[in-house]
């Protein structure tokens, strides 16, 4: 990750910002069919960050919860989904992943890896390198 103090981004409208004030603990492409469908797209690229990293500047975002795992944050006057809160893992401190394209400057961020490929769609192809894993990971699969 670039060395900017604080990272910031937000929705297409301007309505939401949100500043990021600690460094990602994975950023990488998810394949499932809930974030194919929340966006509209065959994947996701998400930043995951600690829930107390992220401060919202402007605005607040409204949730749905998408299924027992997780809850989906978009701005309710654009509509921009911007993110996703996985349920909480017993020892595992609370997360948000923030959608990689809503931030001002998302060059600044490598994907890591691809998640739940056995999703994936079979006409797009994965030439990179990166790790795949065909389900969600674990933060101990995150940290490899």
């Amino acid at each position: 990750m670039n060395q900017h103090a604080n990272l910031e981004g937000g929705c297409q409208c301007g309505a939401v910002r949100y500043r990021l004030t600690t460094q990602p603990r994975w950023v990488g492409h998810c394949h499932c069919r809930m974030c194919q469908k929340a966006h509209g797209a065959p994947l996701v690229s998400w930043v995951a960050v600690p829930s107390n990293s992220v401060v919202f500047t402007k605005g607040m975002l409204k949730y749905y919860r998408s299924s027992e795992k997780a809850e989906r944050g978009f701005c309710p006057e654009c509509g921009t989904p911007i993110a996703c809160v996985p349920a909480s893992r017993p020892g595992e401190a609370p997360s948000i992943d923030l959608a990689l394209a809503t931030f001002d400057d998302p060059r600044t961020f490598a994907p890591m890896m691809h998640v739940w490929c056995d999703s994936a769609m079979p006409w797009l192809p994965i030439n990179d390198h990166l790790p795949r894993f065909g389900q969600g990971i674990t933060a101990d699969d995150a940290a490899e």
